[in-house]
């Protein structure tokens, strides 16, 4: 059984490696830029949705 915040995880990474390679092929971001978005939406936003939502569970 996958818990909450590996589904999260999961969806976050897959969706910040879409960003990425669609950044890549559409776009004429940086490297940098692109890099700065993968670790945001891949590992920043789980970490403060699950956060959040763990805080709501516990109220």
């Amino acid at each position: 059984m996958v818990s909450r915040e590996n589904r999260v995880i999961l969806l976050f990474a897959a969706v910040g490696l879409v960003l990425g390679y669609g950044g890549r092929v559409v776009t004429n971001l940086s490297d940098t830029v692109l890099i700065g978005v993968l670790i945001f939406v891949g590992v920043v936003a789980p970490q403060l949705l699950n956060n959040y939502l763990d805080n709501r569970d516990s109220d």
